[in-house]
């Protein structure tokens, strides 16, 4: 199976069981960074319920795939045992634009990310494997 149709499959799957009840968002520590504090924590699972199914997504939804740094704390509120965190990831790469669709996220760019990996590389790697792979 392509890469597209998994992450559509497992993206649908994981949306249809999901409630929106918001015991992710309220467990999630990055609502108030984001700004979402005053909305309802049902309404923003929802937003990213929406994503999953590549439907309209709520600005609240938005800021919360967006603001995501995977601490899992998600995964344990969820009471339908849910791997939230995968979806917010899937979410997250869906509303950049992954399959096709144009992004509603917007995609951090990093000149330098490429000269750290280098630079890096050059630290761990021998003279030979430099030459190889850089």
């Amino acid at each position: 199976m392509p890469l597209a149709s998994s992450i559509q499959a497992e993206s649908a799957r994981l949306a249809a069981a999901c409630t929106a009840c918001g015991a992710c968002v309220e467990a999630c520590p990055m609502p108030d960074f984001a700004g979402l504090a005053p909305a309802a924590p049902t309404a923003v699972a929802a937003g990213m319920r929406a994503a999953l199914r590549g439907e309209p997504v709520s600005p609240e939804g938005l800021a919360w795939v967006g603001a995501c740094t995977r601490s899992g704390q998600c995964n344990a509120a969820c009471p339908e045992a849910l791997d939230v965190a995968l979806m917010l990831r899937l979410a997250g790469m869906r509303l950049k634009g992954a399959l096709g669709e144009p992004p509603r996220l917007p995609v951090p760019g990093d000149a330098g990310w490429a000269a750290r990996v280098k630079a890096f590389a050059r630290m761990t790697l021998t003279e030979e494997e430099q030459t190889r792979w850089l």
